[in-house]
């Protein structure tokens, strides 16, 4: 393991004991942690309020949650923004912000995933064909689908990964 990577899991494991996660636990805090590579313009580096489900073996039953999810996002001017605000296993959430017109290109992702908005729109094109996604719908991807996305106005999106992998 390298020493960037082993200081990261110190300082997330000292964040979960103060009963925080960090905004960045991906592999590399620039990208959206789906797995593409793809980078976010900004990425947001203040702690997320996740109570619950906090220095427990993975193997303990608990519940985790999360407050006011599109507050812990900010639209920046032609930026996107990302920030993880939950990882459990099998589970990460990361929060987008894109200002009108971000697009995310072409990628795919490593595991099925789950996009949700809660304000705004976004046009969604996978699987050869384009859907809006706005508040109230989901869209879930298949593991190595690839799709794009873009802002047609700003907006806030969560996505959910599920790591379905035997751990």
């Amino acid at each position: 393991m390298n020493d960037d990577r082993q200081e990261r899991e110190s300082h997330n494991s000292r964040n979960n004991r103060n009963n925080q996660k960090d905004a960045c636990v991906n592999e590399d805090d620039r990208a959206c942690g789906c797995g593409s590579g793809h980078q976010a313009d900004a990425h947001a580096h203040a702690p997320a309020h996740v109570s619950g489900g906090v220095d427990h073996p993975a193997t303990k039953m608990h519940m985790s949650e999360v407050e006011d999810l599109p507050s812990l996002v900010s639209i920046q001017p032609e930026a996107t923004v990302s920030r993880t605000v939950l990882s459990e296993d099998g589970l990460r959430i990361v929060l987008f912000a894109f200002d009108k017109g971000q697009v995310l290109t072409e990628h795919t992702a490593a595991m099925p995933v789950m996009l949700q908005v809660s304000e705004g729109r976004l046009l969604i094109t996978a699987d050869g064909r384009d859907t809006e996604l706005v508040p109230g719908k989901v869209i879930y991807f298949s593991t190595r689908l690839p799709h794009t996305v873009e802002a047609l106005e700003p907006s806030k999106m969560m996505l959910s990964m599920f790591d379905t992998r035997q751990h």
